[in-house]
């Protein structure tokens, strides 16, 4: 019995000892007093734990790109009155009836003026055939219109990642991000895409 009541006592021991916090008490963080003007007020429970707390601000992004108000102009134009757009130019590669169904509508939408559209059209058909050469372009096109030439460039070269092997979709891609670098005023870069478009 003494042996089982010794036990206990050093159990006990051990477990409250377990609980305690050491003294410290973590920094607090107030949000009630103005959350919607974005001022946050911190205050630390224990000023001796010589913690010290900053608040960090969010950096402002700033983008060179068209805004939504120059994209829902360029929805108004029709595509048969923009510049090289090539709508029916490249045949589907994909197998996938889905992916096809959806290269088909967003050609469509491209050609009524409605890039958004045809811009959701090409990301759902991205996301059910991820290889697919011909999503990639016919995306990075629709971006190239909508002014967003840095993703239409991203866009364009991940295709071409995927077209390896395929020399008319390789031509084509590079040929698109000629275009694009030349719209975005990298006429050097434009050169150098073209030159790699001419090696197929």
């Amino acid at each position: 019995m003494n042996k089982l009541s010794s036990m206990l006592v050093v159990t006990s021991l051990a477990l409250s000892g377990c609980m305690t916090t050491g003294g410290y008490i973590p920094p607090v963080e107030d949000r009630s007093d103005d959350v919607a003007g974005g001022n946050t007020r911190i205050e630390t429970v224990d000023r001796s734990s010589q913690v010290a707390v900053t608040q960090v601000y969010d950096a402002p992004v700033i983008r060179s790109q068209r805004s939504d108000a120059d994209v829902a102009e360029i929805q108004v134009q029709p595509v048969s009155e923009a510049p090289s757009v090539a709508v029916a130019e490249v045949p589907a590669s994909s197998q996938n009836a889905a992916t096809v169904a959806l290269l088909d509508t967003a050609v469509q939408q491209q050609r009524d003026g409605d890039l958004r559209k045809a811009q959701a059209s090409l990301e759902r058909a991205q996301r059910i055939d991820p290889r697919d050469p011909q999503v990639y372009y016919r995306l990075a096109d629709v971006r190239r219109q909508m002014g967003q030439f840095v993703q239409a460039e991203q866009v364009a070269l991940k295709g071409v990642a995927m077209a390896s092997g395929q020399s008319g979709a390789l031509k084509r891609l590079w040929n698109l991000i000629a275009d694009i670098r030349g719209e975005a005023g990298d006429e050097a870069g434009a050169r150098v895409a073209k030159q790699n478009a001419d090696r197929y």
